[in-house]
């Protein structure tokens, strides 16, 4: 059931995604933004992978290639780890006494190997700490 699930959230995000990169393709300067291509990419969520095609372009202004989904979503599609998978990999290794368990239990929640101990690992040390802890 569970899978039937995630498959099922994959395809209706999917055609969200999608649809978003649609109208910001519709929507856009296009003068600026030089539509180049089409991408496809996969992405891990806490619902699975989800494997989706966005636009790629040239921002004439900045002379450099971009996704406007990406900026729209303030989202970096390069990671293709969802910001919310990102979050619970990190607390579960706060939480877990080892990255390796924190890896275990993020697979046995999902359903499958999401990311390596050393990928978790590397989520913590990229991870924005505050500087200071609150006084109570």
């Amino acid at each position: 059931m569970f899978r039937a699930l995630q498959n099922a959230f994959a395809e209706l995000f999917t055609g969200l995604l999608e649809g978003i990169d649609r109208q910001l393709a519709e929507t856009r300067d296009k003068r600026r933004y030089h539509l180049k291509d089409k991408r496809r990419t996969t992405i891990q969520t806490l619902f699975g992978e989800v494997t989706f095609e966005r636009n790629y372009y040239l921002d004439r202004e900045q002379n450099r290639y971009t996704f406007l989904l990406d900026s729209f979503l303030a989202f970096d599609g390069s990671r293709s780890i969802s910001p919310c998978l990102e979050e619970t990999a990190v607390g579960l290794a706060v939480e877990c006494p080892s990255y390796r368990k924190a890896a275990r239990t993020l697979s046995q929640t999902v359903g499958y190997p999401v990311m390596s101990h050393e990928a978790i690992r590397q989520l913590v040390l990229e991870a924005e700490a505050p500087l200071h802890c609150p006084v109570d």
